[in-house]
């Protein structure tokens, strides 16, 4: 990992600084349409995940021009808008993307053929716009190039274990075929690029504490959809940003999410909430949980595609691993959406359910932020394995049992 050079530093803190400059100016030139016109939006998202626009102009000829002061260099999205009609499709006529905004004179330039979109369309090509004269984005544009290898490779792994794993077995309706094998050494390959890409992220951190792109990035990894750090390890990594960011709303608002994932830190021992069994009872989660075993907690609802998409493989895992206890619980709000489901799928393990749904408290205290959410316990309860859906619970259980 290169450093930064002194005087590139001092740039970088000195723009940091609240303040600091006499203001934005962001010009933007869109190429690849026939005089478009429209509307561009200056968005930032909020602690509370909402995003706020703070600026907007009018889209001529395919020129805007935004004008304005930032207390210190944030991530923004600036959104272009070229439909005449709100209801009007998104498909082509909305586009996204994120930047570093600070104090200074800034240019955007973007193909509308190949701007980024709102709108998912994965024949289209992408290409990123040119964003010069924020040092703060030049300075996270190289820790990307720093880690595109990696985070390369793991787009495409993503890619074949959807194409060779996933949809195959979906579609595998009477399981002629078993894919184990073809998941389990995907997974194996993602596992060496994901150690490379987080070792590099995390000495970014390290070295750049200052760096608003630096704390961005430990939001990020404190925000995943699976915390694969101890709570000695988050404690740590806090402690990297913590001087250089006290007395800060920011700093305020990683501790709200440092809050939120300790306690299902990996080494925590599980929340024991109330669940419903499928005979109606209230009981506690340890009373369905064996001591002394590996145990998978899954978390999913009738109402979830991925969830019921995996349930086949379940069914398949408890089948091949006898020993294995899952026990998967419910966040289905309605009793007899939840019977239904069980039934249809074939659901013949430990079975339980969260009466108060996918909002309501007792979920909070997993952290759950979506679902199919999966983890292992350890056989003292605390939490040992996350992410341990598809391949990565076959890989899991192939070295936990040996075949």
């Amino acid at each position: 990992m290169k450093k930064l050079t002194l005087l590139a530093a001092v740039a970088l803190l000195a723009g940091c600084q609240p303040g600091a400059g006499p203001g934005y100016t962001l010009d933007g030139v869109l190429t690849g349409g026939e005089a478009s016109t429209g509307m561009a939006y200056l968005q930032r998202q909020m602690p509370d995940g909402q995003m706020v626009s703070t600026d907007s102009a009018t889209i001529t000829d395919g020129k805007f021009s935004l004008k304005g002061h930032v207390d210190r260099p944030q991530m923004y999205t600036l959104r272009i808008d070229l439909r005449t009609d709100p209801t009007e499709s998104v498909q082509g006529k909305v586009f996204a993307s994120n930047f570093y905004l600070e104090n200074s004179p800034i240019t955007f330039e973007g193909n509308l053929k190949t701007l980024p979109g709102v709108f998912y369309d994965p024949e289209r090509p992408l290409e990123a716009p040119v964003i010069k004269g924020s040092a703060t984005e030049d300075f996270y544009a190289r820790f990307r190039a720093d880690i595109k290898p990696a985070s390369d490779s793991l787009a495409v792994i993503d890619r074949r274990y959807w194409e060779e794993y996933t949809a195959p077995m979906m579609n595998d309706k009477e399981h002629k075929h078993d894919y184990t094998e073809v998941g389990v050494a995907l997974v194996k390959e993602e596992a060496r690029w994901r150690k490379e890409l987080q070792e590099k992220t995390l000495a970014f951190i390290r070295e750049n504490p200052s760096s608003v792109v630096a704390f961005d990035q430990l939001v990020a990894l404190f925000s995943d959809f699976t915390v694969n750090y101890s709570g000695k390890q988050i404690d740590e990594m806090r402690s990297w940003v913590a001087d250089a960011w006290t007395g800060t709303p920011q700093l305020a608002a990683l501790d709200s999410i440092v809050s939120r994932i300790k306690p299902v830190a990996l080494g925590e021992k599980y929340a024991d909430i109330d669940v419903q069994t499928p005979d109606g009872k209230t009981v506690k989660l340890s009373s369905l949980i064996p001591e002394g075993k590996y145990v998978m907690l899954e978390f999913w609802a009738s109402w979830c595609g991925p969830c019921r998409a995996e349930i086949p493989h379940l069914v398949r895992v408890h089948e091949k691993y006898k020993d294995f206890n899952i026990v998967s619980v419910s966040v289905d709000e309605k009793e007899a959406d939840w019977q239904k489901a069980m039934k249809e799928e074939r659901m013949t393990w430990t079975q339980a359910r969260i009466t108060g749904g996918i909002m309501g408290e007792e979920v909070k205290k997993f952290n759950i932020t979506g679902i199919p959410m999966c983890m292992v316990l350890d056989g003292e309860g605390r939490f040992y394995r996350t992410n341990t859906r598809g391949a990565y619970l076959d890989a899991f259980l192939m070295e936990l049992y040996g075949k």
